[in-house]
């Protein structure tokens, strides 16, 4: 009676622990509403280490009941027997409770803040826990089991690892068909990576509009709304006005909406969405690039702003049941541009028909970084979003560095942490060296 009680126990307490383990799983969801997704190995060491912590408590019910029937008034006393009674119960529930709420509070945090490197540095000390709960189930035993004690602590180890390696192999939820629900639900989108990493202010509220972008079939590229709701390259218009309806006026000068798109759709889509984004008044846009920290990728990406070409407007061509467009006064016509630095763009970059290795693209690029200079970015039909982004990356490095010659950076900080108090020399200063080296971009298609 007591194995199977101890055994009814272990079974429970690993179920106990596994939904647990859920539960907290769907608590911290990440930035498209899914579930952190367990690798299967990390996974069974967690059944590993939660079976062999129930099978141990498991073991130490079973032993506390066999020892505690009730005995005969006028049996002798029996310090062994109550001592035994005593440690195994200690081990039993009251080590479950703090352990739980330990685990609970300290375990699970830790794990989300630590991500992969959770189960590295805590490998050892759940192993050497084991061993020791383990040990101490049997450090009152011994005091009993005197004949053919280590064959039967032998034994008895044995069993228990059998049974633990079998009860940490039941899944008791479906995790797979949770798992694959969420990612239909809410689909991965592989955004672009991106060596430029700066553009990452603070994300205020007025910047929490999102567009995504990703292929619906192997050809067909759809449309979605931040709820993953289908929707048409006209409805953006309606999108943005709404959303300025919510923000104050004061605000919507500085509104930036947010672009999450696959990084191997064409770079035509982008741009047909970056026109419609213009003719609704909107001078820039927020493209979500790859966030190469494994714990804050989970809950959002990097980010690099981008001020959308009005050449776009003539080089697009009107789409079937597009409303009439608003006429833009285009801001690189007014300007007087002496030179023209033609870059094709695609799985090879080309400045003036000589092709140049990303890499040494930022350098090159250096030399034609001023007032009287325009880069004209040139697409084919090749040209992806992640070559765009490749580009458009090493052009605002060259452009950030020759800034910093000027401390731009050290007062634009300034500018940003006093943005209650307004310095005017500051602010004419930053104007000078922006002027001084401007991002002047153009596109054409081939």
């Amino acid at each position: 009676m007591s194995i199977l009680l101890g055994l009814i126990s272990a079974i429970i307490l690993y179920c106990f622990y596994y939904v647990l383990r859920e539960t907290n799983r769907m608590f911290f969801l990440d930035l498209e509403n899914r579930p952190i997704v367990v690798p299967e190995e990390d996974r069974k060491l967690y059944n590993l280490f939660f079976a062999s912590l129930s099978m141990i408590i498991g073991n130490s019910i079973g032993v506390s009941y066999l020892f505690s029937r009730t005995q005969n008034v006028f049996s002798r006393h029996n310090n062994k027997r109550n001592r035994i009674i005593n440690d195994q119960s200690f081990l039993g529930v009251n080590f479950m409770h703090w352990f739980t709420k330990l685990w609970f509070l300290f375990g699970i945090f830790a794990e989300e803040l630590m991500g992969s490197a959770f189960i590295i540095n805590f490998m050892l000390p759940s192993l050497l826990l084991i061993i020791v709960l383990y040990l101490d189930s049997w450090k009152s035993l011994i005091l009993i089991v005197k004949k053919r004690r280590w064959k039967i602590q032998l034994l008895h180890l044995l069993t228990i690892g059998v049974l633990t390696f079998v009860l940490s192999r039941i899944d008791i939820v479906n995790y797979k068909s949770i798992d694959e629900t969420m990612l239909v639900k809410n689909p991965s989108i592989d955004v672009p990576s991106s060596i430029y990493q700066y553009d990452n202010n603070d994300n205020y509220y007025y910047d929490n509009l999102i567009f995504k972008m990703n292929f619906v079939t192997k050809t067909e590229v759809g449309l979605f709304n931040s709820y993953n709701g289908n929707i048409e390259l006209n409805d953006v218009y309606r999108y943005i006005k709404e959303w300025e309806d919510y923000v104050p006026e004061m605000h919507q000068s500085r509104m930036s909406l947010r672009l999450r798109a696959d990084k191997n759709l064409p770079i035509k889509y982008i741009k047909q969405f970056e026109l419609k984004v213009l003719t609704a008044s909107q001078l820039s846009i927020i493209y979500e690039i790859a966030n190469e920290d494994e714990i804050s990728s989970r809950f959002f990406n990097r980010e690099l702003k981008h001020r959308i070409s009005h050449s776009l407007i003539k080089e697009l061509p009107m789409l079937e049941g597009e409303p009439p467009r608003i006429p833009f006064i285009d801001f690189y016509n007014k300007l007087k541009f002496q030179d023209t630095l033609s870059l094709n763009i695609s799985n090879r970059i080309e400045i003036e028909n000589v092709e140049v290795p990303l890499n040494r693209l930022s350098k090159t690029l250096k030399n034609h970084i001023n007032k009287s200079t325009v880069i004209e970015y040139i697409y084919n039909d090749s040209t992806t979003y992640q070559d765009y982004i490749n580009v458009l990356s090493a052009h605002k490095i060259a452009v950030r560095e020759l800034r910093n010659t000027e401390n731009y950076d050290e007062i634009d900080a300034s500018i940003r942490l006093n943005r209650f108090s307004y310095d005017k020399k500051l602010y004419e200063e930053r104007n000078r060296i922006r002027l001084l080296y401007p991002i002047n971009i153009t596109e054409r298609f081939e």
